[in-house]
């Protein structure tokens, strides 16, 4: 937890000790008008009021924390505060009142005013005094409280984006799957070191996406591989038909990114792209370095119009990992150019 939510006894008695000593600066400066021993006596007895004053408000906290009065909502828990607030004034007047007695032989009760006047008066004042000194206190709290609400609610949003990354990284279509045993079993008769390739290639893939969905990023080299490896478990099935072309510009192998992120892009190209015709289709995959940042493209051949339903649930993971990572950052678009359909990412440039 942030210290700043943290009740610190250090900055509790700093606030405490400067509080005090400034009222007992101000007995001081309030008193020069006395002189000799008069003066003497004056500061002395205001000195001992503070001093009783700071030994009250430290009985006073400790009193608030245990029965927690300033977190009880009515008008009970005011009055509550307000009686012990009048009860902790017409002790501190009693403490003036003697030390008056000891220190001045009683001078405060000679005077013309009546004494019931003179001490509801150092009540009343003490009482004012003890009320500023509550109500800094319950700011206190209300602000640290309103801190440790904020955090909280920041750690339950990361807890489920966390949660949310993790899901969406664990996502594997079973149909790649399946399909991929399958191409396996008819290549185990058939070309016995073909099989072996392709199971070589498939459990790459799976070991990738398995690191991948317990780090936060993986690097655009190991990416690439486990694409690769994909590709190459789907050209089993459409041989030909699959025409692949990679260009990365240099020096961004170990741009960081969110992992099987580009994968999920391939695959639907693949999908959307190679897999509904029977004539050869190609794809383009390529990166670059854009104004400090990287784009990631996959392109296939082919119109967005006759399957742009189909496609927005592979878009819609991508757009929700990039959001829950970089925020507004980080985009993922889809649109269709001379026969192409682009599958374009842009992302902060990060290197791990």
């Amino acid at each position: 937890m942030p210290p700043v939510l943290q009740a610190s006894g250090r900055e509790y008695w700093l606030a405490q000790c400067a509080g005090w000593g400034t009222l007992a600066l101000a007995a001081v400066i309030t008193s020069a008008s006395d002189s000799g021993a008069g003066m003497a006596g004056v500061v002395l007895i205001k000195w001992l009021s503070v001093a009783s004053g700071l030994v009250q408000s430290h009985l006073w906290h400790a009193l608030l924390r245990r029965r927690a009065w300033l977190e009880r909502k009515g008008w009970r828990g005011l009055a509550q505060i307000a009686a012990a607030l009048a009860g902790m004034g017409v002790v501190q007047a009693a403490v003036v009142v003697g030390a008056n007695v000891v220190v001045q032989d009683g001078s405060i009760l000679k005077g013309d005013a009546h004494v019931g006047i003179t001490l509801f008066a150092l009540s009343f004042m003490w009482f004012g005094i003890f009320f500023v000194w509550t109500l800094c206190y319950g700011l206190v709290l209300a602000r640290r409280r309103a801190l440790r609400l904020e955090f909280d609610k920041l750690q339950v949003e990361v807890s489920l984006k966390d949660a949310q990354l993790r899901a969406l990284q664990a996502q594997i279509n079973p149909h790649f799957f399946f399909n991929s045993l399958n191409s396996i079993r008819s290549l185990v008769y058939d070309d016995a070191a073909a099989a072996a390739q392709a199971i070589g290639r498939l459990s790459a893939m799976m070991r990738h996406n398995l690191v991948a969905g317990q780090l936060d990023s993986v690097r655009l080299a190991d990416e690439l591989a486990a694409v690769d490896a994909y590709l190459g478990m789907e050209k089993l099935r459409f041989e030909q038909r699959l025409q692949v072309s990679v260009e990365i510009e240099a020096g961004l192998d170990g741009v960081c990114l969110p992992g099987m992120i580009l994968q999920t892009l391939v695959e639907n190209a693949v999908k959307y792209g190679v897999e509904p015709v029977a004539k050869p289709c190609q794809i383009r995959i390529s990166a670059r370095a854009e104004g400090g940042r990287l784009a990631l493209c996959v392109a296939n051949q082919g119109r967005l119009a006759g399957h742009s339903g189909s496609t927005r649930l592979g878009l819609a993971n991508a757009n929700r990992r990039l959001a829950l990572r970089y925020g507004a950052q980080a985009r993922c678009e889809l649109s269709e150019r001379d026969g192409w359909v682009l599958a374009r990412m842009v992302l902060p440039m990060e290197r791990g």
